[in-house]
């Protein structure tokens, strides 16, 4: 098991590992352990004080004292042995099978993880056997493989009292388990989801698929795909560690290839560990015992995607105390796993991811994708590609299609509202030119109409006038000058009324016009205004068009990001089959 969970960070950067002496660990800083042939003659001075405090030792003593030889492993010769690395006193991680040590390699001054089998007293018999022999699997497991997210094995070394031990490439960064712990911190803390940050996970977490992916092609299984053997790196990067419990299908079977139940649950982080896997992350057949299959490590990194998008496992799996409650939690997950009942989608506005996280940890192992179909669901989701194992609709078709090209999307949108503000601003403006109008030629019938009338008043005046004339002309003549005068009167009233009613219509007709001239002013600060409106769709416009370029740029820049990113993994590959043919 390698570095993980709370206590067992390898942060880059962080406060090197505590270096002294530990009775119980061989080769510690110079210590010498007796021999095997000394070990058994217990009376020696010198073997009898090293016994009293060398646990280790000691249960070598007791197992050849119940009967059983010394662990002969098949180990190759010229194994580097413990007084080539620094070791620490206390281990930054203890699992159920090993333990892990970060120290210092004394030949090339370097920090390495070293990987060796869980000692001590407390161990049932046989239990150290198998230990010693898993990391010994583990070791020639990892020698087959060499990926840029597979943690690197560098060389395998042997104490000298024949326990071996790994030599491993230190991972730096933080565990999957301890980043999405955080985000529900967080969650919890400011009372929202984190689904932009838990997404962003995903482009991560491709790299563990690749990685299976590739396992998958060299006949290996890891098993335990789960947070807790996922490492994230600070520059995006992901590593899958921890091949305890790998197996090789070209190897022979091992003897600890057992059932679920086979092997008291032991905790590791905050998660149990059994020989067979983690739960809640191991699919049904793999708890049953059954033979190893690609399939499970595609079932294990579905659960582990379905908790990253959504915040939680579909068993709830808590970490309680005791074995009794420990042991009732484990059957009832044994009994959720064998009802095999549909799981609730991770992220239910997302079919897409959803269905492809609902692919990954299907009841049936014949309905899981394959590793190699998962990178490339998960790489088509990514980049906004049609998801080949997605039905779409025609609408979820078309919101592919503009998440595929955010630069034309943004452009169309921008043009489609330009010329919406446009029509509406051209709506505008002729209606107010047709009321401008309308108003223009109320005004000049108001105006016609009380020129009217004061033509005919003025007629009617001229006639009074000459009434007036003749009735003095009349009077004059001495003829009848009181018809005439009031004849000339008739026509001076009737004159007068006409006056008043040229002067209403003039006064009508003014105000008419006065009003006309309001309506006309206020007609034309609409305008002003539909000129300002016009000038902020044209601004719009403006930023619309430069948002797209804007937008091109990013996808540029993202596409560069993403070529430099693909350098530098084919560098690090390359480095490592450099160095893996110098220790060849």
């Amino acid at each position: 098991m390698e570095p993980k969970a709370t206590g067992s960070k390898l942060e880059a950067g962080g406060p090197a590992p505590t270096v002294g002496t530990d009775a119980t660990r061989p080769g510690m800083e110079g210590e010498k352990h007796p021999t095997l042939a000394e070990l058994k003659d217990a009376s020696l001075p010198h073997v009898h004080s090293h016994l009293l405090s060398c646990s280790m030792c000691r249960s070598v003593i007791s197992s050849t004292e119940g009967g059983h030889l010394p662990i002969e492993l098949d180990l190759p010769k010229g194994l580097v042995n413990e007084s080539a690395f620094k070791w620490p006193v206390d281990p930054i991680a203890r699992g159920g099978m090993a333990e892990i040590f970060a120290a210092e390699d004394r030949r090339l001054g370097r920090t390495v993880i070293l990987k060796s089998p869980r000692q001590g007293d407390d161990l049932p018999g046989g239990m150290a056997d198998m230990f010693q022999r898993r990391v010994t699997a583990e070791a020639r497991i990892l020698a087959k493989l060499q990926h840029p997210s597979i943690v690197t094995i560098y060389e395998m070394g042997k104490s000298t009292v024949g326990w071996p031990f790994c030599v491993l490439e230190r991972v730096d960064g933080i565990s999957l388990r301890d980043r999405l712990d955080e985000l529900l911190e967080q969650e919890q803390r400011e009372g929202k989801p984190c689904t932009r940050e838990r997404l962003e996970l995903l482009s991560n977490l491709v790299a563990i698929a690749e990685a299976l992916a590739y396992a998958h092609e060299r006949r290996v299984v890891h098993r335990d795909c789960t947070p807790n053997n996922i490492i994230l790196g600070k520059r995006g990067e992901a590593t899958l560690i921890d091949y305890g419990i790998a197996r090789d299908l070209d190897a022979p079977g091992d003897s600890d290839a057992a059932s679920l139940n086979d092997q008291p649950p032991s905790m590791s982080g905050r998660m149990v560990t059994i020989s067979a896997g983690t739960p809640p992350y191991l699919p049904l057949e793999q708890s049953q015992g059954r033979a190893a299959d690609p399939s499970f490590d595609v079932y294990s990194f579905g659960i582990t995607l379905y908790e990253v998008v959504s915040g939680a496992t579909p068993f709830e799996w808590k970490s309680v105390d005791g074995a009794g409650p420990r042991s009732k939690q484990l059957h009832a997950f044994l009994d959720w796993l064998k009802a095999g009942e549909p799981v609730p989608p991770a992220m239910p506005k997302d079919t897409e991811l959803s269905g492809i996280i609902a692919r990954s940890m299907a009841h049936d192992a014949a309905s899981r994708f394959t590793a190699d179909e998962l990178v490339r669901a998960l790489k088509q989701y990514l980049t906004g590609d049609l998801v080949f194992s997605h039905r779409y609709s025609r609408i979820g078709r078309l919101s592919r299609w503009a998440r595929r090209n955010k630069a034309a999307t943004v452009g169309i949108s921008a043009l489609v509202a330009f010329a919406v503000a446009g029509t509406l601003v051209y709506g505008y403006l002729s209606k107010q030119a047709k009321e401008e109008a309308e108003l223009r030629a109320m005004a000049a019938a108001a105006q016609a109409d009380a020129s009217e009338k004061k033509g005919v008043a003025d007629v009617a005046t001229r006639e009074a006038e000459e009434a007036k004339a003749l009735a003095d002309q009349a009077q004059r003549e001495g003829k009848n000058a009181d018809q005439l005068r009031r004849e000339a009167e008739q026509k001076r009233k009737t004159a007068e009324a006409l006056r008043g009613q040229a002067d209403s219509a003039a006064r009508s007709a003014k105000g008419q016009a006065d009003d006309a001239m309001k309506r006309f002013q206020e007609a034309m600060k609409q305008k002003e205004e539909a000129e300002g409106l016009k000038a902020i769709a044209l601004a719009d416009r403006d930023r619309a068009n430069s948002a797209q370029t804007e937008a091109e740029r990013l996808r540029d820049a993202a596409r560069m990001a993403q070529i430099v990113a693909e350098k530098e993994r084919e560098t690090a590959r390359l480095a490592r089959e450099a160095a893996e043919r110098e220790r060849e």
